[in-house]
């Protein structure tokens, strides 16, 4: 997979999120934490002193689920284009109301497959471009996990910005043969807080089946 050839959304995302410095750890299984999803799989969650309610929804014309804060709320176009200066921003992002906490999404049209392989080979291309933009970043982990079945790759690091640094938590999946990137992000000073509800977001995206009926029957786990 050349560098050419990579979407420039993807570019565009990373250059605006991340890099790193240090030498490429190899690929494994991820962090298994204990019970991540049970963080978030309930009505209620506590962070901090805040309680918050938790919901389902379907983005990106019904083809992903996953579990968010109801308080959560889409990023105003002002305030994405503040915080993701360049046109080739996330295609959709959560945020809570000091836009400190985001969920976004970049489907892109990469053309990815599902299998370990091909997954490996796309994030050897993300990483050469993590290496070559904030060189300050602090690496922290990297790995391709298999969840019923589906190969979700993720890196994970902390990246210096203007004010602050920024913990991030990225998940690559194939999705109908492209490349979706779903990125969890949080100021450090928040990040003893929301890191385990950032990874328990994370394992409850789901992939949700075209045949699927009102019922919600036919959603695939990833």
């Amino acid at each position: 997979m050349e560098m050419a050839r990579m979407d420039e959304s993807i570019i565009g995302m990373l250059n605006e999120l991340s890099g790193e410095d240090a030498q490429p750890a190899a690929i494994r299984f991820g962090p298994k934490g204990k019970n991540r999803l049970d963080v978030v799989n309930k009505s209620f969650i506590t962070v901090g002193e805040e309680r918050i309610p938790m919901e389902d929804k379907r983005v990106l014309d019904d083809l992903v689920q996953i579990r968010l804060p109801k308080t959560f709320s889409i990023m105003s176009p002002e305030v994405a284009a503040l915080k993701y200066p360049s046109e080739r921003r996330p295609s959709l992002i959560f945020t809570n109301e000091t836009a400190s906490i985001n969920l976004a999404f970049t489907y892109t049209e990469s053309k990815l497959i599902d299998s370990p392989a091909q997954l490996k080979a796309f994030m050897d291309v993300m990483k050469q471009v993590l290496r070559r933009t904030q060189p300050l970043a602090r690496w922290q982990e990297e790995g391709i996990r298999e969840i019923a079945g589906t190969s979700v790759g993720f890196f994970e690091f902390v990246a210096p910005a203007l004010d602050t640094d920024i913990y991030n938590l990225i998940s690559f999946v194939s999705l109908q043969g492209r490349a979706l990137l779903c990125t969890f992000n949080c100021t450090e000073q928040e990040l003893s807080d929301w890191k385990p509800v950032g990874w328990g977001i994370m394992d409850s995206l789901s992939l949700v089946s075209t045949n699927s009926d009102e019922n919600g029957k036919g959603e695939g786990k990833i």
